[in-house]
């Protein structure tokens, strides 16, 4: 407070009663005052009107003021009685200690107030004790009373009150005893084990019984569009209805399965979240296995699953592939489909079965070229096996096991690809190895057919060739299933194709197990077992070149661009691979080589007329340059392993290889994507890192997106003819 601040005068304290009330009205409230709650809250009532303001406690020392003196004779406490009530106070409520003693309930109260009994004090804990000390909510506790497991006892509480709720250490362990899911009590802390003396309720067994009861599957209507209809203005969409029906497991009468103790199992039929608590209170230490759950899985399509085999109605054995490939049709989810088929390879299911290629089905050679010893010796490993996957470094000559495998067995075969360049490859290379190739286009479902003949003129065999990306149902038969790129094969649409029904199979990829979702290693179940994984012999015959490869080092994106052009000025033949569209088409404008992704037409004709070229993610795997001397991965997808060593093989296939080159910022070096780096490694390849540093600051940085879009068509002397001239540029800027 301020020296200029005066402060305000107080108010005299009234004393209640002598400033309200003379002594005549006193002795009027007096004459009417008889102690209980009902005349104080007449009187109340009637000198409100007369005195505002006035309070009940006015009233009462009013009346003694007036001369009332109650007529009741006090009763003290004896020692007898307040040991009962410190017995009895948390296993009877107020009311009944007050009977049994003859007393009120405010004296009962207040005496247990004055002699320190607490209000939830006593031997026994208190359903808030138990979500302090185990750290289950109250609400659970009290449902495992309601069920009949937790035995315990109420005190009543007066004024509609909740009772409280009080629970022995014996009833909880008998609880923990008999429905041991409840919490982990061997992983409860040291205090609440001591308290709740936890380590004399037994070892937890392994295993629980739960009961789905869910009702979520329900009869159901929904529309689906079938295309727009024929009208005129603007066309909606035509829909049609249908009905689905599926009994849900609560109409079934529950679906029961055994699940992990202290797992939230989810329910194998509906795939809906049971409780973890088990109702018919079953428990075992030993591995119940997964044939209870595949049989209820196989329920679900009317089969059985018994002695290891799924059976249908009549008990007969269904085959394998027939149902799997029934299951994983293109009409179901793709990321549920990839997910059933997870577990189905983990439980052990193979789709590539041994076996070897009779003699009299092998003929002759009809391709106008050599194997090597190291590739006879591979393709025997095949005629052999009947299934395996070549797992051989880049330029080993992959794809050439996958032509002599579909030539020199005669029937219908199967050949899988990636890209639609990969697909003109493939075409390429038969044509011009080959006596004579028929090839035609078909539509519904999209693929190329190629009949070929041997010298004779007598037709060999017939390969359909198929994208992983078709949705088309693949039922066959086919002889011989080439899957070129086959780390593909596990993804979340392709998975289905690998139940296609042929009698052989061989995968081709140098990459088959580095898939970072980590389904590359189900691909052995798919296509046969890895041959040729172990590339440190091929290295060291020289059958597989140790190609150099440097890391350079870049500040930002620009300095990308800036980097590729310096390359392209030093190298005749100089191949791009960059992930961004947007990349590609400015590194086009700017340096006037040609930019080929997934909607250049004729794309093998342009890569084969261009000698530098900037090529999207469709060039990553099995594309052959042979007369490049660099390649130069721009920018990638994250920290793609299969990527960084694919693109590192397209320069592999060159006779005229100089090293192999990786642009990345310091950040996506060291913190992002170094698994890119450490993947080359891994295989044996040298890697050098260096620092790129700028010449002379970049004027390009200094302008928008537009005028840089213009500056690098300036820098095109093909694009010079647009008009955008420097002076006006520079003016611009």
């Amino acid at each position: 407070m301020s020296k200029t601040e005066i402060p305000s005068p107080r108010k005299p304290r009234q004393v209640e009663g002598r400033s309200l009330l003379s002594v005549e009205e006193c002795r009027q409230i007096a004459g009417e005052f008889d102690g209980t709650t009902e005349s104080i809250d007449a009187l109340l009532k009637k000198w409100s009107a007369i005195k505002p303001g006035i309070k009940r406690h006015t009233i009462i020392r009013a009346a003694k003021r007036g001369g009332y003196q109650t007529t009741k004779d006090r009763k003290d406490w004896t020692p007898e009685e307040d040991r009962y009530l410190r017995e009895n106070w948390h296993r009877m409520s107020a009311d009944e200690i007050a009977a049994a003693l003859g007393r009120g309930f405010n004296s009962v109260n207040l005496r247990r107030k004055r002699i320190g009994v607490g209000r939830y004090d006593g031997e026994d804990l208190t359903i808030r004790d138990l979500e302090e000390l185990t750290r289950i909510d109250h609400r659970q506790w009290h449902d495992f009373v309601a069920r009949g497991w937790l035995r315990a006892r109420q005190r009543g509480r007066r004024k509609g009150a909740a009772p409280i709720t009080y629970v022995g250490l014996n009833a909880l362990r008998s609880l923990l005893t008999d429905h041991p899911e409840i919490c982990d009590y061997r992983r409860a802390p040291k205090a609440t084990i001591v308290a709740l003396e936890l380590d004399r309720v037994p070892d937890p067994p392994a295993w629980k019984r739960v009961v789905c009861k869910s009702s979520s599957w329900r009869e159901q209507i929904k529309p689906t569009p079938t295309g727009r209809t024929v009208t005129h203005g603007v066309a909606p969409m035509e829909m049609r209805l249908h009905t689905f029906r599926h009994r849900s497991c609560e109409e079934e009468g529950g679906t029961s399965f055994w699940a992990p103790l202290y797992a939230s199992p989810s329910c194998p039929r509906c795939g809906c979240q049971v409780s973890r608590y088990s109702d018919e209170g079953l428990f075992t230490d030993l591995d119940p296995g997964n044939d209870e759950v595949i049989d209820i899985q196989a329920r679900k399509l009317g089969l059985t699953w018994r002695d290891g085999k799924l059976r249908d109605g009549n008990g007969e054995v269904v085959s394998d592939r027939d149902i799997l490939s029934s299951l994983f049709s293109a009409g179901r989810r793709a990321a549920r489909s990839i997910k059933a088929f997870e577990k189905l390879l983990e439980a052990g299911l193979s789709l590539a079965q041994a076996k070897p290629v009779a003699p009299h089905r092998l003929l002759d050679n009809i391709l106008d070229l050599e194997l090597r010893a190291d590739q006879e010796q591979a393709l025997q490993t095949f005629v052999e096996t009947g299934a395996m996957t070549a797992a051989h470094a880049m330029s080993f000559g992959k794809s050439t096991l996958g032509m002599m495998a579909l030539t020199r067995i005669a029937g219908r075969h199967l050949l899988m690809v990636d890209t639609q360049l990969l697909r003109e490859q493939w075409i390429e290379k038969l044509t011009a190895l080959s006596p004579r190739v028929a090839v035609r286009r078909c539509h519904k479902p999209a693929k190329h057919v190629l009949v070929i003949y041997d010298r004779e003129g007598n037709e060999r065999c017939v390969i359909d060739i198929y994208s992983y990306q078709t949705r088309a149902r693949l039922d066959g038969p086919w002889v011989v299933g080439c899957f070129d790129e086959v780390h593909r094969l596990p993804a979340a649409l392709a998975h289905r194709h690998a139940f296609a029904r042929t009698e052989y199979r061989i995968g081709l990829s140098s990459t088959p197990d580095l898939r970072c979702d980590g389904r590359g290693a189900f691909v052995s179940r798919m296509t046969g077992a890895l041959v040729g994984d172990d590339w440190t012999e091929q290295m060291r015959t020289g059958v597989v070149k140790r190609v150099p490869v440097k890391v350079i080092l870049v500040e930002d994106r620009e300095h990308k661009h800036e980097v590729v052009g310096e390359i392209l000025r030093q190298y005749e033949s100089v191949v791009v691979l960059c992930e961004a569209i947007e990349d590609g088409r400015e590194l086009e404008l700017r340096y006037g080589i040609p930019f080929i992704h997934s909607q250049t037409k004729h794309k093998l004709k342009v890569l084969r007329a261009a000698r530098s070229m900037v090529l999207s993610r469709i060039g990553d795997a099995g594309i052959s340059v042979p007369h490049c001397e660099v390649t130069v991965d721009h920018s990638g997808l994250f920290g793609s392993r299969i990527q960084s060593l694919q693109r590192l093989g397209r320069l592999m296939h060159s006779d005229r290889a100089c090293y192999h080159c990786i642009l990345m910022t310091r950040v996506e070096r060291y913190e992002r994507f170094a698994g890119r780096v450490e993947a080359i490694r891994r295989k044996g390849f040298d890697v050098v890192e260096e620092v790129a540093t700028r010449k002379e600051t970049s004027v390009q940085r200094l302008l928008s997106p537009a005028l840089q879009a213009r500056v690098s068509a300036q820098e095109n002397p093909y694009l010079s003819m647009l008009g955008w001239l420097k002076d006006s540029l520079n003016l611009a800027a």
